[in-house]
């Protein structure tokens, strides 16, 4: 957030004499500081027991999915990520992090009023393709799960939680995979603390269009 903030101190680096370029880069200069502030109260969020136990297995699972996803790829077993040639350890991008901390506030505290404006606003992750946008919403999407079941224990917390909206079948396909995968790796860590999980399994369904389900 430090560096953030220090980077957004110095933009625009080239002042322009166009008004509106003018005042469009001050409105996305103030956007800006509103994002490193959202991202500052993520971080602080963690202080609450159940919010940092959700982050907390979002981060296992989402590991455990990349590991098992790098490993079909690269043809070893998923504990050899990391290790084997050509392979790399499972992380978080700065962009993919800051994406998840300044979301949870709107996930967690959605009654609160810094809650309610983040649910007003509209995400938008502009990146190219193999950058690290699917990631980076599964794992905003774990955390989900995973802290609706800590939050209500018992059936409160079963049913539909998360729903997912493509406009390409061959996406839509592409997209069931990881998610799939997700879910998982989900429900093997469930099975590992059922007391904390519940005693129902983490599901996913898809509909294609037409008849495909």
């Amino acid at each position: 957030v430090k560096a953030y903030r220090g980077w957004i101190t110095q933009q625009p680096k080239h002042p322009v004499s166009d008004k509106d370029q003018n005042d469009t880069a001050k409105q996305l200069r103030a956007q800006a500081e509103d994002c490193a502030k959202r991202i500052e109260n993520g971080i602080q969020l963690l202080s609450d027991p159940l919010v940092r136990e959700a982050f907390r297995t979002m981060n296992v699972v989402m590991a455990k999915a990349q590991r098992q996803r790098s490993a079909f790829t690269a043809k070893v077993a998923p504990d050899q990520i990391g290790l084997a040639d050509g392979t790399r350890t499972p992380g978080w991008r700065f962009f993919q992090l800051a994406f998840v901390l300044m979301n949870l506030p709107g996930l967690a505290q959605p009654l609160t009023e810094r809650g309610k404006i983040d649910r007003e606003t509209v995400e938008l992750l502009f990146f190219p393709t193999g950058g690290g946008k699917t990631e980076a919403y599964l794992g905003l999407a774990a955390f989900t799960l995973v802290y609706r079941r800590l939050a209500h224990p018992g059936i409160e917390s079963a049913g539909v939680t998360v729903l997912m909206r493509y406009t390409l079948r061959l996406l839509t396909l592409d997209q069931l995979g990881r998610a799939a995968t997700l879910i998982c790796a989900l429900d093997l860590e469930r099975q590992k603390e059922i007391e904390k999980l519940g005693h129902w399994p983490f599901e996913i369904g898809l509909w294609v269009g037409q008849s495909a389900t």
